[in-house]
């Protein structure tokens, strides 16, 4: 499994990005080159934040728009994870 962090800072707030995650003593791996293109390729509107859940072949399974819980990741990771035998969570929360 892995995590990948997106930024659609623009290039003035960028330079600010390796303090805030020194800070925030952040690991994963961060995109520095989005745009608001990136997101609509994704199918993510306009909200942000997003989050985008590919399966183990790339293909976007789940998409939460707006801030997305423990809960709520969790419950489609452990999906996504398991034989898949049980209901699946919502392909599509709108969280705003």
């Amino acid at each position: 499994m892995s995590f990948l962090l997106v930024s659609l800072d623009d290039a003035q707030s960028q330079s600010k990005i390796p303090r805030f995650v020194e800070k925030k003593k952040i690991t994963l791996a961060i995109f520095t080159g989005a745009t608001p293109a990136t997101l609509h390729d994704f199918q993510l509107g306009e909200i942000v934040p997003a989050t985008i859940i590919l399966d183990r072949d790339g293909s976007p399974v789940f998409r939460i728009l707006g801030e997305a819980s423990k809960k709520e990741i969790s419950s489609r990771l452990d999906w996504l994870l398991s034989a898949r035998s049980s209901k699946s969570p919502k392909t599509l929360l709108k969280n705003f």
